[in-house]
């Protein structure tokens, strides 16, 4: 398993980045980050769409995927920074 680099998922089947750094459009079922649009194409940092999506409420995109005692904060320790 993998962790997300936006939100700290640590349960993503495949690595968002290549070993060559080139992004593997991987889309990340708690955030819903894909390594090559949102940041490549749309321009953004990963701490500024982290920010965006606590903003908008943390909704996890793939509900099934959520753990039944999930804790935001717990999940953030995971980020590499």
């Amino acid at each position: 398993m993998f962790i997300c680099n936006v939100c700290g998922f640590d349960k993503l089947e495949w690595p968002q980045y290549l070993e060559d750094d080139e992004p593997n459009f991987v889309i990340c079922d708690c955030c819903g980050f894909q390594s090559g649009y949102d940041d490549l194409d749309q321009g953004l940092t990963f701490d500024e769409y982290l920010d965006k999506w606590i903003k908008r409420g943390a909704i996890w995109v793939d509900e099934s995927k959520k753990p039944k005692k999930w804790s935001l904060e717990k999940q953030l320790k995971n980020i590499k920074k």
